[in-house]
């Protein structure tokens, strides 16, 4: 994502909203992350980017996060985990930090599936993480804020 266009993000801005581990708050958010995309004028391809993250990311929390998860997406913990997202913008990128009170996953330093073959011979599952590193320029993981803080930088 290094050739993303620059000449319409207004810098610097950020942005915080509290979601919940809900597959309808996956929808919410990514509305809310694509009225931001429009007032900013961030470029098409950026855009893109985001969504697919934030939607994985989000996607792993609510089917993974939770104590009792199987990692079925109707077998959602209850009550849902609290998620917190963050959007940043700077004359030089644009940085997306998730935080969610679920299990501790690093993201960063988890393995991805390798899809270095054909479609019909990969095994479910890990496709996500290896999204998410194709789109961001960055990946970065800690354990802080409600218990898990994952930030992707997209840089312009």
């Amino acid at each position: 994502m290094n050739a993303v266009q620059k000449q319409h993000v207004n810098h610097p801005r950020t942005w915080r909203k509290a979601f919940t581990g809900t597959l309808d708050d996956i929808s919410a958010a990514a509305k809310w992350l694509d009225a931001i995309a429009v007032e900013q004028q961030f470029p098409e391809q950026l855009v893109f980017a985001l969504q697919v993250c934030l939607e994985e990311l989000l996607t792993n929390i609510v089917r993974h996060g939770g104590a009792e998860s199987s990692g079925n997406l109707s077998d959602v913990q209850l009550p849902p985990l609290n998620v917190e997202i963050t959007i940043c913008t700077s004359a030089q990128s644009v940085s997306m930090t998730i935080e969610d009170d679920g299990k501790p996953f690093d993201i960063a330093s988890a393995p991805a599936q390798r899809i270095d073959r054909p479609l019909d011979e990969l095994q479910p599952g890990g496709l996500g993480i290896q999204l998410v590193r194709n789109f961001a320029s960055s990946i970065a993981y800690t354990q802080a804020g409600l218990g898990n803080r994952v930030v992707v930088e997209f840089l312009l």
